[in-house]
């Protein structure tokens, strides 16, 4: 049986940051570790805290984004984050997820649903918002290019491990992507660790940035 996922909650808007910590406190699955307003005290505690996951407001931050995941994911490597974004403000969950966040959610989610979000991220699961999904795919579209093959040549990718990344961009779960490709979610898992390892990321939405950056997806191929 898994133990309590423990989470720590980086928000500096407070009425969002009670509302997510009363629910985080109320599920038996899940443990609050710890709660800060700002970013300073956070960083301070999170060696003492080893959070399975940190879940923070996208709005935190603009241009320190990728400083702060690179900090989060040297100090420690096995947590994992959530970035919650405000409704018409999906855009800002972007670089969150370059950087190398696991998923993003919105800030309106239910109770119910942010639970299952954040579990998610333990199952190897990767959450994210239809209209984040969207910004995603109208990137690979902006930087298609006819050079797909030389772009997966010069990374290592296989095409299944590509196709894998373009129904990620497209909104697609493990078990979607699994279905459609008619493999096991082991398989699936297999795929999007061996195209981590050749992009040298550590997270699907990175994953799939990435890939748009090589071009190694493009808009007439996405699901």
């Amino acid at each position: 049986m898994n133990s309590a996922l423990r989470v720590m909650l980086v928000d500096r808007d407070d009425r969002s940051r009670m509302r997510f910590a009363a629910t985080i406190s109320a599920d038996p699955r899940m443990l609050l570790a710890d709660c800060h307003a700002t970013w300073t005290r956070a960083l301070e505690r999170l060696l003492l805290v080893r959070p399975d996951v940190l879940l923070v407001g996208a709005s935190l931050v603009e241009r320190e984004v990728f400083d702060l995941v690179r900090r989060v994911k040297s100090t420690v490597p096995s947590s994992k984050i959530l970035a919650v974004v405000d409704a018409g403000e999906e855009q800002k969950a972007l670089p969150w997820l370059a950087a190398g966040a696991g998923g993003c959610v919105s800030k309106s989610c239910g109770s119910s649903e942010l639970a299952i979000h954040l579990l998610q991220l333990r199952s190897g699961s990767y959450p994210m918002l239809p209209d984040v999904a969207r910004l995603l795919l109208e990137q690979v579209r902006v930087s298609g290019r006819p050079e797909y093959r030389s772009g997966a040549e010069t990374s290592g990718i296989t095409r299944r491990e590509a196709d894998v990344l373009r129904m990620l961009a497209g909104g697609c779960t493990y078990s979607q992507v699994g279905e459609r490709l008619g493999v096991s979610l082991h398989t699936v898992a297999s795929h999007i660790k061996n195209a981590y390892r050749k992009l040298d990321v550590h997270s699907a939405g990175a994953a799939v940035m990435r890939a748009v950056e090589l071009r190694i997806i493009r808009g007439s191929e996405a699901s």
